[in-house]
């Protein structure tokens, strides 16, 4: 057949070129989609963080709301009355009108019993005010709560002077659920008294109960009997939030909602008016829960946010990657016309390959026939009556004379240094019981006192499900093990000297990205926080090839004294918090009524359950738990990290205690990490006493736990 087929005289070989065009567009299209999905991917991580940082904001808002009442009500504790001038005074130093917009000041609400109406009432008209009453006075009440005091006592709060907030039902709630509780609490939506002057706002008030001196406060009755009255804030919501967010609302349209529901009457404020909530390209809706009060919060986006943060990466790709295609393409169309030549050269080089083929397949024969003829040794035991049988590959191994004898179990086992015997004895002992597989390494002495190094693998021979014998085969290793030393010191001293300079280029790098020398540009911060932070990856590789090597060299001390697990594992959640703040990851600790003491070091305690919580929040969902549990049983005590991320492939079950292995490189590599940790924290637990595990499925999440023997 012909090289080539033609339609309507076109070659398919000469529209090569073309091929290549598509595919480098292609490409280039590809990687542009990657990218423009990573920038919204980066925006939809700011955009939550800035909906965290909002909600931070308002609870820490109210908490100094609470902190203003808690004052007063301290004012009202140490003195044996406080008259009017003194309340005046107090909330005057307070200068609430600088900081704290929106706030339209604080108030005294007296609870009188109906026989103390009337004096109460008199009290205030001989301050000043003839014609001070109750609002509203009727019905008739089991109790009574008048306004007396509010600072500042002017503009729209005069409103309030007198007004019994006890007769209207949302105030009621707030005003029973603070004694109640013996707490600070807040109201739903209310229209405050002094809205009476422009537009009306949604309005809030915020009680603190007071109480009359010594008396018992231990139960509800208690308080309701000792009660004196209420401090409290009104709150104009629209000028309150305003307040807040006046320089911090760019990136974010927010509506809070009184309650759980989203309705226009629940409607507490509204940063923009303008804003279309149904459009927007990120939406978070989200629940505070704030002094008996819950409220609803729907956020969006701004195009600010998408703005800042949307590079022109995606473009200049796209216009190189098309420029270099074009370019491409115009060489291929070059060269085209020497097709001929390209041919030639072509089937040389299918020759070529030929040969080298076959010349390769002499080369494997040959290295076939020398690891035939390799000094890998042959041996076999009998189970029934221990006989064992050697070839003289395996005398040569051990050092033996080809006349020496050797036929039974026990003779071979002298052969095996001290302190590796009963560890051979064990795992050939388990490997016929079919607990695991014979594969390991062992020391041997030879006559001349040399130590030697030999790996060994077996297969145990069943017949009728009864283990009959084994066959296995040793090789020497001394040379590896030679290799492996020199490795691990080399490692070892270079991790030394490497420490020293990178602990003082973090520092510097630190002191830099933290503004501490000078006010850097934007860019410059960028690009020295990238250093700081791959500093900082390098330092924890170091530490870890360290940890390793004193692990396995027996250098690394433990001083272990008996311990109570629950404090530590709250401390190990609070000091690993922020790097699963992260990932939008929260760490949850079960409560446990046990408290077992166990022997360990609390560092190195802390050291494991890092490594636990820190795989646990990399490798879980966004806005998911990693929850951590204590229990005991069999005398252990376990503690278990618990994430519902990527899970484990049964592949990787068997490795992921093993040095330097990650279950998924490609996936690892973006989220970080040496591939040391987990074994680090296997030598650590197993030093200590105890034992580590896992349960796992793929795609649903894994369980690693440490258990260590109960002591008290």
């Amino acid at each position: 057949m012909h090289k080539y087929w033609f339609f309507k005289g076109v070659s398919l070989k000469s529209l090569a070129p073309y091929w290549v065009l598509l595919g480098a567009l292609c490409l280039t299209a590809i990687t542009a989609l990657e990218l423009h999905y990573k920038e919204s991917r980066d925006v939809e991580f700011a955009f939550q963080e800035k909906v965290r940082e909002l909600k931070q904001t308002l609870q820490v808002r109210m908490k100094a709301q609470e902190q203003i009442l808690l004052g007063a009500a301290g004012l009202f504790a140490a003195s044996k009355s406080v008259e009017r001038d003194e309340f005046e005074k107090y909330i005057a130093q307070l200068k609430l009108a600088e900081g704290f917009h929106g706030h339209l000041g604080v108030g005294y609400s007296a609870w009188v019993k109906p026989a103390e109406l009337p004096a109460a009432i008199e009290a205030v008209r001989a301050e000043g005010y003839p014609q001070f009453t109750i609002r509203p006075a009727l019905p008739l009440r089991t109790a009574y709560t008048m306004i007396v005091y509010i600072e500042p006592f002017a503009g729209r709060n005069l409103a309030a002077f007198g007004y019994d907030m006890y007769t209207e039902t949302v105030r009621r709630t707030a005003m029973n659920y603070a004694v109640e509780k013996n707490t600070a609490s807040l109201s739903a939506r209310v229209t405050l008294l002094q809205e009476n002057d422009g537009p009306v706002q949604a309005g809030m008030l915020m009680y603190l109960p007071i109480y009359k001196k010594n008396y018992p406060l231990n139960t509800s009755d208690e308080r309701w009997e000792a009660l004196q009255g209420f401090v409290y804030s009104p709150f104009r919501m629209n000028d309150f939030m305003d307040g807040i967010f006046h320089t911090n609302n760019s990136f974010l349209s927010f509506k809070v909602f009184s309650g759980v529901i989203r309705s226009r009457d629940k409607l507490l404020y509204s940063s923009s008016e303008q804003a279309d909530f149904s459009r927007a390209e990120y939406r978070n809706q989200d629940k505070i829960e704030l002094y008996g009060q819950i409220w609803s919060l729907e956020v969006i986006n701004t195009p600010l946010l998408i703005a800042e943060r949307k590079t022109h990466l995606v473009k200049i790709v796209l216009i190189v990657g098309v420029i270099l295609s074009l370019l491409l393409f115009l060489l291929l169309k070059m060269f085209s016309g020497q097709r001929e030549r390209a041919l030639t050269l072509a089937e040389a080089m299918t020759l070529d390959i030929n040969k080298k083929n076959r010349e390769l397949k002499h080369s494997e024969e040959r290295f076939q026939l020398a690891l035939e003829s390799s000094a890998m040794g042959v041996w076999s035991l009998q189970l029934s009556d221990n006989h064992v049988q050697w070839d003289a590959s395996m005398r040569a191994l051990f050092g033996l004379e080809d006349s020496s004898e050797l036929t039974n179990y026990e003779s071979f086992l002298a052969l095996v240094h001290d302190e590796d015997r009963q560890r051979v004895f064990e795992e050939i002992a388990h490997a016929i019981e079919g607990q695991k597989g014979y594969d390991t390494e062992y020391r041997i002495v030879w006559a001349d006192h040399s130590i030697h190094y030999l790996a060994s693998r077996a297969k145990i021979i069943y017949e009728n499900a009864a283990a009959v014998s084994m066959i296995g085969t040793c090789w020497d290793v001394t040379e590896r093990k030679r290799l492996d030393r020199v490795k691990t010191e080399f490692v070892s001293t270079v991790s030394h000297e490497l420490r020293t300079p990178l602990t003082a280029i973090t520092g510097a790098l630190g002191l830099a990205v933290g503004g501490a020398l000078c006010e850097l540009p934007e860019k410059a911060k960028s690009i020295l926080d990238i250093a700081y932070k791959n500093a900082q990856r390098l330092k924890l590789l170091i530490n870890d090839l360290l940890d390793m090597d004193k692990l396995l060299e027996g250098k690394l001390e433990f001083h272990c004294e008996p311990q109570t697990l629950m404090p530590l594992i709250e401390r190990a959640v609070a000091e690993n918090k922020s790097y699963a703040d992260q990932f939008n990851v929260r760490f949850v600790v079960v409560p446990s009524n046990i408290a077992p003491q166990v022997d360990i070091e609390d560092i190195r305690f802390l050291q494991i359950l890092a490594n636990f919580l820190s795989n646990g929040a990399k490798f879980s969902k966004p806005d998911t738990d990693v929850v951590i549990t204590l229990t005991q049983d069999n005398g252990f005590a376990r503690v278990s990290v618990i994430d519902t991320g990527v899970g484990l492939a049964e592949e990787s079950k068997a490795h992921i205690f093993e040095k330097f292995y990650q279950a998924d490189s490609s996936d690892t590599r973006k989220k970080g990490g040496t591939g040391l940790g987990l074994a680090i924290t296997k030598e650590i637990v197993e030093r200590m006493g105890g034992r580590v595990g896992f349960v796992s499925t793929l795609g649903e999440g894994s369980t690693f736990y440490a258990e260590f023997p109960v002591v008290a």
